[in-house]
């Protein structure tokens, strides 16, 4: 091989070596660009989150409002006629049904499961209420019924100063445009009464007052509708039937002395109220929207 190959040769090496960095070099240009571009584009927000789903579940506590009326049983005696020989006896000729309207609070708690047994979605669940108000006293005669003779020999009135339950509750829910509970429900009941007796005696007249706190039970339904958020919606039925108690009075036939000295009285009453409910969830407020 001569000088002039030689030197041939090493011109188009050079050659060949300057056109593959310069190649290389315009590949890693254009890499860089493409990566300063994209770091430049905005960046596309991640989509948020769902929310969980809605649940009964947790505390609540709100108010109600809602009239009642109390049907009042009054049994006089025992009573000692003055004439022996009579066959009196004693009774009302009209009933002492009494009501009126309240207002008052409630608290509880709910807890929602599913069902295998009974498929669908539950809420039991327990409260306790309080109601106060005036409740309208009403008067009632009492008659003594004496061969053909009918006489009036007491006035016997009845009121209902407040009373209250503490209650299991269980429903069924669902979604109808909103969460919809409907729930049946039942416990323990007490109230606050008072009563006032008024009859003749030999002195003139007597009247007598006195007060008691009777319980019994409760059984009703309701249904309850979530607003959104926090909030929820209420109507509800009870019936209340408290024990029969024994109270101090005095009954007197024809102003004769010894009369009756204690009666007993049993009131069951009936209720229809509106409430709304502010739901804590289990320690805070709820998270769960529809």
């Amino acid at each position: 091989m001569g000088l002039q190959g030689w030197a041939a040769r090493t011109w188009m090496g050079a050659l060949m070596r300057k056109l593959f960095l310069l190649g290389m070099s315009a590949f890693a240009a254009a890499m860089l660009g493409s990566a300063a571009q994209a770091a430049d584009m905005p960046l596309k927000a991640p989509p948020p989150p769902a929310p969980p789903p809605f649940s009964w579940t947790g505390f609540y506590f709100g108010g109600h409002g809602g009239c009642a009326e109390a049907r009042t049983t009054i049994t006089p005696g025992p009573f000692r006629d003055s004439d022996p020989e009579d066959h009196s006896f004693f009774g009302f000729l009209s009933n002492t049904n009494h009501g009126g309207c309240y207002g008052g609070v409630q608290g509880g708690f709910n807890y929602q499961f599913n069902s295998f047994i009974f498929p669908g979605t539950w809420v039991w669940g327990i409260e306790a209420d309080g109601s106060f108000g005036s409740g309208h006293r009403r008067t009632a005669t009492l008659f003594e019924f004496e061969r053909n003779e009918v006489e009036a020999i007491a006035l016997f009135s009845a009121r209902i100063n407040s009373f209250g339950t503490v209650r299991g509750r269980l429903g069924y829910t669902w979604t109808w445009g909103a969460p919809v509970l409907w729930y049946v429900t039942g416990g323990w009941a007490w109230a606050d009464s008072s009563r006032l007796t008024t009859t003749d005696a030999n002195s003139g007249t007597v009247t007598i007052s006195n007060s008691q706190t009777p319980s019994g039970w409760t059984v009703g339904t309701g249904i309850e509708v979530a607003l959104g958020s926090n909030w929820s919606v209420k109507g509800e039925y009870l019936h209340l039937d408290f024990d029969r108690k024994t109270f101090a009075t005095f009954f007197t036939d024809d102003g004769a002395l010894p009369g009756a000295t204690t009666a007993s009285i049993r009131t069951r009453v009936d209720t229809v109220r509106v409430g709304l409910n502010y739901r804590f969830g289990w320690w805070g407020p709820v998270a769960a929207r529809y």
